[in-house]
């Protein structure tokens, strides 16, 4: 029997995919911070730009989910034909889904800079990200086949230097005034060299091989793990239209929030997807005492990080806004909001718990109705409070209700399910 599920066992598959998460994005925040030292309308121009590849991704990051739900279960029944034939198809319904919204987000990018009343910089920037968009997608399926079947070896170490030379080599083009172009151009030139190297390194576990029954398999969990997705990019997407409104002081810290939002959530989703990678392990035995040890583990991690995460969240943004944020007004609304969004990122760290949980026994039905119905609240009430004196505040506090209610209903969902197995 293989050893069951323990604390140490789950931080260890759980930490590298979200410290992963948490540098793969990492590399957009890095780009926004470096761009605010050229001002504040570069700021808001990459800042919304920065939203619309988010939504981008999530797609791709759906097809990762999926195609990582699928491979946890493969692994658990030793099927290593199946585990190389998964991530060949993900691959491939990567790249037609990729270049399809490259073409469309070039086809619509003009409308760009009146939609977030930004700069027309942003349209330089986001032609220059589409180029290596594709890449991005591949490095994204391919790490997450590395890490799900246990074969990560240096790729974090390749990520963290990636990030360190983007930073570097950000500054320098900046320096050389090169400016937004030239920043967009570094990141297309290490997604490019990394995904690369991810081919190369995983050609002996993928195969590329059409199989319809497989793609069927895949898409079957990725149109709801892609609406649970982007749905809540969608709405992000909107908070930015509304802020971008209230007014130029208050989009300049709003695109900072967001931007700390994202890089948190991504190590959130990626703690996630450790758990539902053990989850489906587990649902592959077939086994319900061991399920239940499984959670009992999961619970405990989660309450630990459920401290860690909101107390790195806060000193990173305190330390963020004080070293890009220099004007007095623009720290008065930084604090303002602060506070709400780390009760957000606890709802979201403490109900991961749920998600992951749910990911894992491929709920992704549920999760998707879920996003639906919470991204509505959030669009509403953010809307609402938006056009009265509260502002900004007003639409970060649909932001703090938005993760509330969506661990709320997530809990509900889990209960539910917890009864039926008994």
């Amino acid at each position: 029997m293989e050893e069951i599920l323990n604390v140490k066992k789950q931080l260890k598959i759980s930490m590298p995919i979200a410290t992963e998460n948490f540098i793969n994005i990492l590399m957009t925040l890095v780009d926004t911070l470096v761009i605010a030292t050229l001002g504040t309308n570069e700021l808001g121009a990459i800042g919304a730009m920065a939203v619309v590849l988010n939504i981008m991704q999530m797609s791709i990051e759906a097809i990762n989910v999926s195609n990582m739900a699928l491979l946890a279960k493969s692994q658990g029944e030793k099927n290593q034909k199946q585990v190389k034939l998964l991530t060949g198809n993900a691959v491939m319904i990567t790249i037609l889904i990729a270049m399809a919204m490259i073409f469309v987000v070039y086809g619509i990018r003009p409308i760009f800079p009146s939609l977030f009343q930004v700069d027309k910089v942003c349209i330089t920037y986001m032609t220059i990200r589409l180029i290596g968009f594709l890449q991005s997608s591949i490095v994204t399926i391919l790490t997450g086949h590395q890490r799900t079947i246990g074969k990560q070896g240096n790729i974090m170490v390749i990520r963290i230097i990636a990030v360190i030379g983007n930073l570097l080599l950000d500054l320098l083009v900046v320096t050389l005034h090169y400016g937004v172009a030239g920043v967009a151009w570094v990141t297309v030139g290490i997604d490019t060299i990394l995904s690369m190297y991810l081919m190369i390194k995983s050609k002996s576990t993928v195969t590329y091989q059409f199989q319809k029954s497989i793609t069927k398999e895949i898409f079957q969990l990725f149109k709801w793990n892609c609406v649970e997705r982007m749905v809540s990019k969608i709405d992000e997407f909107v908070f930015n239209i509304l802020v971008s409104r209230i007014g130029s002081l208050e989009y300049a810290v709003h695109v900072i929030l967001i931007q700390i939002a994202d890089v948190s959530q991504a190590f959130v989703q990626g703690f996630s997807n450790g758990i539902s990678i053990s989850i489906g392990i587990e649902t592959g035995y077939q086994n319900k005492e061991r399920m239940k040890m499984a959670k009992q583990v999961i619970r405990k991690v989660i309450n630990i990080f459920s401290v860690i995460v909101p107390v790195m969240v806060t000193t990173i943004a305190i330390v963020i806004a004080h070293l890009f944020l220099k004007q007095h007004e623009l720290l008065v609304i930084f604090y303002s909001v602060l506070p709400l969004l780390v009760m957000g990122q606890y709802a979201e760290m403490s109900g991961t718990y749920y998600y992951g949980i749910l990911r894992g026994m491929r709920e992704f039905k549920f999760l998707a109705k879920r996003n639906f119905m919470t991204s509505i609240i959030k669009i509403v009430v953010a809307t609402t409070l938006s056009y009265t004196m509260l502002g900004i505040i007003g639409v970060w506090i649909a932001y703090a209700v938005y993760c509330l209610v969506q661990k709320w209903v997530s809990k509900y969902k889990y209960k539910i399910l917890e009864k039926g197995e008994i």
